[in-house]
């Protein structure tokens, strides 16, 4: 199966009062039709910033991106002219933003957020748009008698729902869901994945799916890419990702985890701090942090090697999948 979108060698910096921010260091990522990647990282690792720069919605100034490709079946998506770009918003890729609060217009009924989206698209006239955005409503389980409320009339959880059906509403070929359940409760957060899941297959979406959360990642991803510091430290399936994890940081990640069958034991938080994204360190970006980091690591950025099909991990410590080399 050919991948439908290719991420290639992704740079993206930040410049505010003659400070420049390094958010996304040379990230190369593929996903294949009807198939989620998981993007899993702390908070301000890069992986908004990647989806905004799938979709080309990222400020400028002072957000640039400096190189890469974005190939979308084949076509580079940095090259396209805006004109192009706002049909491709919508209706190829569509994004769920994390807070449903913000992504939805207080002063527009939620019926009208939707068909908005479906005449911007389609050539329907309003009649059948607004059956249509009262079809997406039921959809994601509201009814539709609800056409005609507005956001604040909504729960949290319901918010969500309508935000997951102006994202579906055309139909997309791509969806970036921004951590679409970070803001639920875990009931609410169960429906909701279950609702995203069922509704990709319904319309054979591929999706990036980002988030800190290793149990969503779990419920919902086919492969997973861990992100530290703006790059990928290591990649492969969920079950390369879950069953041998390889990199200290994916390892130490999992060990952060709660363990509910391990009474008495304490957790294992990793140490320290993410860097400074202004100011990285010369080699790999985990050291200051890694228990196993030696001066090579110090000294050199490692780069992604394949330790088995498909399994890709950066790190100069790495022996076989699931085991460390022990270091300085």
């Amino acid at each position: 199966m050919s991948d439908f979108l290719k991420v290639k060698d992704l740079e993206v910096i930040y410049t505010q009062a003659g400070r420049t921010v390094h958010a996304v260091n040379g990230v190369s990522l593929e996903v294949r039709k009807g198939h989620t990647l998981g993007l899993v990282g702390e908070t301000g690792a890069g992986k908004t910033t990647i989806a905004k720069a799938i979709l080309r919605i990222l400020p400028d100034p002072p957000a640039k991106i400096k190189r890469g490709e974005i190939l979308l079946d084949g076509e580079d998506l940095l090259k396209k002219p805006e004109s192009e770009m706002l049909q491709v918003r919508g209706g190829k890729i569509a994004m769920i933003f994390q807070d449903p609060m913000t992504a939805l217009n207080p002063l527009m009924t939620v019926g009208d957020q939707i068909l908005e989206v479906l005449t911007l698209h389609n050539d329907y006239d309003i009649k059948t748009g607004m059956k249509k955005a009262g079809e997406m409503l039921e959809t994601v389980g509201i009814p539709a008698e609800r056409y005609g409320e507005y956001p604040h009339q909504f729960s949290g959880g319901m918010k969500q729902r309508v935000v997951i059906a102006m994202a579906l509403a055309c139909n997309p070929e791509l969806l970036l869901a921004d951590e679409p359940t970070t803001a639920l409760d875990v009931t609410i957060q169960a429906q909701v994945l279950d609702l995203i899941n069922e509704l990709k297959e319904k319309f054979q979406t591929s999706m990036i799916l980002i988030t800190h959360d290793l149990g969503v990642i779990a419920q919902t991803c086919e492969n997973v890419a861990v992100i530290y510091a703006g790059s990928i430290v290591e990649s492969g399936t969920r079950e390369d990702i879950f069953d041998h994890p390889t990199h200290p940081y994916t390892i130490g990640l999992f060990e952060s985890l709660p363990n509910m069958t391990a009474e008495g034991e304490k957790l294992k938080p990793i140490a320290g701090m993410p860097p400074d994204p202004t100011d990285l360190p010369e080699g790999c970006a985990f050291a200051p942090r890694c228990p196993y980091a030696t001066e090579e690591c110090r000294r050199r950025k490692p780069e992604m090697k394949e330790l088995s099909p498909g399994h890709l991990c950066a790190c100069f410590n790495r022996n076989e999948p699931g085991t460390l080399k022990g270091g300085a």
